[in-house]
């Protein structure tokens, strides 16, 4: 409570000292002064603060840099004393504004010189000032040098002016190597004076259009002159239009001259002004401060002209999202090119399209970079940085980006589709280890059976005939890739129609035309699609048992893939493809087990000692559904892809389920049989394994056995015991509004079919 009293006291004591400790600026006006020896002139001084806002009472306490040339008042009035140019200045705490005054008329006569024995710092020892006027330093502008001068130069070496401007130009002493010398003491001196004046400070002042000369004399008699011409000539701000900024932003305008180089005009001969200060506020130098979001418009004047420039402030950017992510290596290409995109962000989350990126490559001999398009392309192998700064402090991202010589990379190595559809191959670079960078860009395309699928020139492949073909890109430079297409039936389903049991293929649109997908020397069942469509998974006893098979979508390329002294089948492939699921009876019960397809040895993932089969993996390939008889009835379990946390999905003495298949939108369709007013009924029905709802897929009129169903959950193939010991395929398909009329595959005399699956 003590404390809170004291500060209360001091502020009450001195309120202005409390007030000047807010004062984030100050202004003079006008920024520049021009009056003669005698006259008077009133400066005013405005505090401001962080906000904008004007501070009315604060104490200014005003000075003078050059007395001698101009004096000020406590009230800001500025007398001329001799001629020259003062910085008259307004301190309102550490905080301060000033004003150039130039005061015209001839300056006083020297009244003193400089004691030969205590030289001026810098100035040689000897060297005295003799002849300078008061209030002017003949050293001015000198740079540090050492040894004895032998030639004088005026920099700039010419000096252009709008009339009534002012500028300064600065002797430079030099040695015969054109080192600089020793400062040496000078003298002035116009020889247009009525093209333009010059003060023993160097300050020349443009009087009158024309061309005129300034000279400057050292004390040992060294000269130099430099012309200046004085031309009326527009002005431009040399910042584009609009200026956008971020709140809290300062940023400088600078006003120049086209016509004249492009110099810049000093700011001390303009004043600026704002429209709105709301939204940003602008010194009378052209200090510009962003304060808050919106549209204003700012306006200079001086030497008899005006301007204006527009402004945008944004919403402040309180962070960049990124495409692609900065947290890993930018693989590149030569002559590949990657995407990159930014968007800043308001605190809201909303994006500030306004906001200005800076982007940069750190070797722009590896890469170059287009702002425009946001596309980094590589020139040559090595390793770089691209770099986007935004508006704020802390809003920078920098990739590491490492340019490669890459490799061609198609988006599907191996594909089956139907016939009749089209898809798209889409090329891509990739680096050493086959990671895709970026799509490729000027690449071919050829199928090289085009009997069986065309290819367009954007890689769209469209299926004419069963069969298998090779499409090749070629991009720039040669490199190829190559994808493998199989033309196939959508439906594959095991068909007694020439005998034992034989893999047959149909389309939706014209189930009477079965066509054999391959001979097997024995009974051939159960099949299954990979992810990408291109190879079937399926049972044989070619070899006196089942085991599982592997072959292409075709019917080629055929090849065992279990071999135990158990009876092994319903295989289902990992959702990458790579390896399948499967039951087997090597270790007396059936158990589900997992092999990949390019090695013999299969992982055992349920132990219980009981039936466990019919596996299938989800989508997303954390999940296997199996059946299993463990609590009696068989019904739906579920486990990781490891084998752990095996837990039941379905219960109940009164059903049971079989025929797990999970959907392309992780849903699991199974077959239920249960008993209603004494008679079984079956069903297909899906279930969210999120929510628990079950959706039927299929009526209860048709005795179902067994069952498959489309990725996409529009179609079912049911297998139907239309008397005992007789199996068909239906077809059904399924909708928004439930399942339509089931349609029988036709089948010939005692022809029976079974274990149906789909293409995806």
């Amino acid at each position: 409570m003590m404390s809170r009293r004291v500060i209360l006291l001091a502020a009450c004591v001195n309120p202005s000292a409390a007030l000047a400790q807010n004062v984030a600026e100050v202004q003079v006006a006008p920024p520049s002064v021009t009056i003669k020896i005698g006259e008077r002139s009133g400066l005013l001084a405005t505090a401001f603060d962080r906000a904008g806002n004007v501070i009315p009472t604060v104490r200014v306490i005003w000075s003078s840099n050059n007395v001698a040339v101009a004096k000020v008042d406590n009230q800001g009035t500025v007398t001329g004393v001799t001629g020259g140019v003062a910085i008259v200045e307004a301190h309102v705490g550490a905080r301060k504004g000033q004003a150039a005054v130039q005061v015209l008329g001839a300056p006083a006569a020297a009244t003193a010189t400089q004691p030969p024995g205590n030289p001026p710092a810098g100035r040689p020892s000897g060297e005295v000032s003799a002849g300078t006027p008061s209030g002017s330093d003949a050293f001015a502008g000198q740079p540090a040098g050492t040894g004895p001068a032998a030639v004088l130069r005026i920099e700039p070496p010419t000096i252009y002016l709008l009339p009534s401007e002012n500028t300064r130009a600065s002797p430079r002493a030099l040695k015969d190597d054109g080192t600089p010398a020793a400062p040496v003491a000078v003298a002035w001196k116009s020889l247009r004076p009525d093209i333009a004046s010059v003060d023993q400070n160097g300050v020349i002042v443009a009087l009158a259009p024309g061309q005129g000369t300034v000279q400057v004399t050292s004390t040992g008699g060294l000269t130099a002159t430099a012309p200046i011409v004085v031309q009326p000539s527009d002005l431009a701000i040399q910042e584009g239009t609009p200026v956008v900024m971020s709140p809290g932003e300062v940023d400088t305008l600078h006003v120049v001259v086209p016509a004249q180089g492009g110099r810049v005009v000093s700011p001390l001969a303009l004043q600026w002004s704002a429209a709105d200060p709301a939204v940003a506020r602008v010194s009378l130098t052209g200090v510009v401060t962003a304060v808050a979001p919106g549209h204003t418009t700012l306006a200079v004047s001086g030497l008899l002209q005006s301007k204006t420039i527009d402004i945008v402030v944004h919403k402040t950017v309180e962070a960049l999202a990124v495409l692609p992510t900065s947290k890993s290596d930018v693989p590149l290409p030569i002559q590949g090119s990657v995407k990159f995109q930014v968007q800043a962000l308001a605190a809201d989350k909303s994006a500030v399209t306004e906001a200005q990126l800076r982007w940069t490559v750190g070797d722009t001999s590896l890469a170059s970079f287009d702002p425009a398009t946001g596309v980094l392309t590589g020139k040559k192998t090595g390793r770089t940085t691209l770099a986007v700064k935004g508006p704020g402090p802390g809003l920078v991202v920098i990739w590491q980006v490492r340019v490669i010589a890459a490799g061609l990379k198609l988006s599907a190595a191996r594909v089956g589709e139907p016939l009749g559809r089209r898809f798209s191959l889409k090329a891509s670079f990739a680096d050493e280890s086959g990671a895709v960078i970026g799509p490729a860009t000027g690449v071919t395309w050829v199928s090289d059976n085009p009997q069986v699928a065309t290819v367009a020139e954007d890689g769209t492949v469209a299926t004419v005939a069963y069969g298998h073909t090779r499409v090749t890109a070629t991009a720039p430079g040669g490199r190829r890739a190559t994808g493998e297409v199989f033309v196939q039936g959508e439906i594959v389903l095991a068909s007694s129609r020439t005998g034992g049991f034989q893999l047959y293929a149909a389309e939706r649109s014209n189930l009477a035309q079965l066509r054999k997908v391959m001979d097997d020397p024995a009974i051939a069942s159960e099949p299954a699609f990979s992810p990408d469509g291109s190879r079937i998974a399926f049972t044989s006893t070619r070899d006196g048992q089942p085991e599982v098979y592997l072959m292409d979508a075709d019917g080629t390329g055929v090849s065992r893939l279990t071999n135990s002294p158990g009876l092994d089948g319903d295989a289902s492939f990992t959702a990458d493809g790579q390896a399948v699921v499967f039951h087997s009876q090597r270790t007396g019960h059936r158990q589900i087990f997992l092999q990949p397809i390019t090695s013999s040895d299969a992982v055992q993932l349920t132990q219980e000692p009981a039936d466990n089969s019919q596996p299938t993996m989800s989508p997303d390939g954390e999940m296997i559904a199996f059946v299993s008889n463990r609590e009696g009835n068989n019904h739906i379990w579920l486990m990781a892809k490891d084998g752990s946390n095996q837990r039941a999905l379905t219960k109940g003495q009164q059903s049971k389920e079989s025929a797990p298949h999970f959907l392309r939108d992780g849903t699991l369709a199974y077959l239920v049989e249960q008993k209603e007013s004494g008679r079984t009924v079956t069903q297909v029905v899906k279930s969210d394994l999120i929510s628990g709802k079950t959706t039927p897929l299929s009526g209860t009129d048709l005795v179902i056995n067994d069952f498959a169903v489309s990725p996409g959950g529009d179609l079912l193939g049911l297998v139907v015991a239309v008397q005992k010991n007789t199996f068909r395929v239906y077809v059904q398909p399924v909708g928004a509004n439930g399942a339509g009329a089931p349609v029988a595959i036709p089948t010939t005399g005692a022809e029976q079919m079974v274990t149906p699956a789909f293409m995806p």
